[in-house]
């Protein structure tokens, strides 16, 4: 049975390898043990009053980290111990789309609901989260007070909601978002429902009023919580099982187009009798401009540092494919251009040729008060060498990167959260 007593030897199960990578200084025994004294001396003594929590702004809204590795320690048992009590399934971000892309094909008629809740963490009545831990008949009474004590404290501090940032505000907000889920996924004509922390979607038949089931699903949402209007999109898809062939109907007569969840979807009509409707995946707009930010920013860097070999190192990040450390589950997972988007369809993508034409317009023009100064500052060796560097070469060869912690701090010094 599951142990979630909270002392030296349960918490230093919390532990991860990567953790002496990032903080070499757990290598000392000395050191390791510390923190580990550090930690269940933090569980002895509780949470009540104690503000553990350090803040950045990023975008308007507040993100928190934990300074003091001894009490990620705990926070982490406290997860743990969640988790344990209540299982909770979340549905990876590449199961979601290749479930999507299967269902978008069908030549049925349906409505596609994109669906957004504002300022997700930060909506979250603190009051209902407490209650609905409390409700978890297997939690340890220890833990549901650690909880309490720790969103309490949390509030009264000045924050709203749950912590964004932290893992342990995920999975409370699953907890609390479990029976929202439920719910919807039981209304009629609802064939297919998906969240991703904030990002909803929604298929279903298409007979239901699109207004009624928006204000069923805004009504439904646990106390705090709207939906955004701004990001709210409905699409209807006709039912192409009657086919009619026309000479107007070819692959590019295009029913309808979404963006979620990093990906464009663009769904096309078939084009012969019994076949299922085309759904093309690109690399979404707003991912697009991203990276694109991304470049410009290290130019505008380069710029101020006269650092190539730095600017050098942004690019064939933005390029290539990594291994990141994954801080909320342990370990490392494969990210980059090709592990980001495996499922676009490179034979029709134009994201991917979008890119590289204005990474190659970036390094050559001398147009503008930023590529001006970089094109002035640089050899015609040099911005041959960023020419080298390709986002289909990067996709279709699946180029490796190694970056060690430096390099990758350094790297994104300039354009973090952009």
């Amino acid at each position: 049975m599951y142990d979630q007593s909270f002392n030296k030897i349960s918490i230093a199960r919390m532990l991860r390898k990567n953790d002496f990578y990032v903080f070499p200084r757990l290598r000392s025994q000395l050191v390791k043990e510390k923190e580990l004294e550090d930690a269940a001396a933090l569980s002895l003594q509780g949470f009540a009053g104690y503000n553990f929590l350090s803040s950045t702004t990023v975008r308007g809204k507040s993100v928190y980290r934990i300074p003091k590795f001894g009490d990620e320690l705990v926070l982490r048992k406290i997860d743990r111990n969640i988790r344990k009590a209540k299982p909770l399934y979340t549905p990876s971000r590449d199961s979601i789309i290749a479930k999507l892309r299967n269902l978008l094909s069908e030549s049925v008629q349906c409505n596609i609901y994109r669906l957004d809740i504002k300022s997700f963490y930060e909506s979250f009545d603190t009051t209902l989260v407490i209650n609905e831990v409390n409700s978890i008949k297997l939690l340890s009474p220890q833990t549901k007070k650690y909880i309490k004590d720790i969103l309490d404290t949390f509030v009264i501090s000045g924050g709203r909601g749950l912590p964004r940032g932290l893992a342990l505000s995920a999975t409370l907000s699953e907890i609390v978002m479990r029976s929202f889920d439920t719910y919807v996924k039981s209304l009629p004509n609802v064939f297919f429902y998906c969240r991703y922390v904030d990002d909803i979607i929604i298929i279903t038949s298409g007979a239901e009023s699109y207004k009624q089931l928006i204000r069923q699903v805004s009504a439904s949402l646990p106390s705090g919580l709207i939906l955004n209007k701004k990001k709210e999109k409905v699409c209807t898809a006709p039912d192409s099982t009657p086919f009619k062939p026309t000479p107007q109907v070819t692959v590019n007569s295009e029913i309808f187009s979404f963006e979620y969840l990093g990906y464009s979807f663009s769904v096309y009509e078939p084009t012969k009798k019994y076949e299922p409707r085309v759904v093309v995946l690109d690399i979404a707009e707003s991912k697009i401009k991203k990276i694109k930010t991304r470049l410009t920013k290290s130019y505008i860097d380069y710029c101020k540092n006269r650092n190539f070999g730095l600017l050098e190192l942004r690019i064939k990040f933005l390029t290539s494919n990594f291994s990141v450390m994954d801080i909320n589950r342990g370990g490392y997972r494969l990210a980059g251009i090709f592990h980001n988007y495996h499922r676009i369809d490179l034979s029709k993508s134009v994201a991917l040729d979008n890119l590289d034409e204005y990474l190659r317009r970036a390094t050559l023009s001398s147009y503008g008060k930023v590529f001006d100064a970089f094109y002035c500052n640089t050899t015609s060796s040099q911005r041959r060498r960023l020419l080298t560097f390709s986002f289909k070469k990067g996709f279709y060869e699946r180029v490796y990167m190694h970056f060690n912690r430096l390099q990758f701090m350094a790297i994104r010094e300039c354009w973090e959260y952009a």
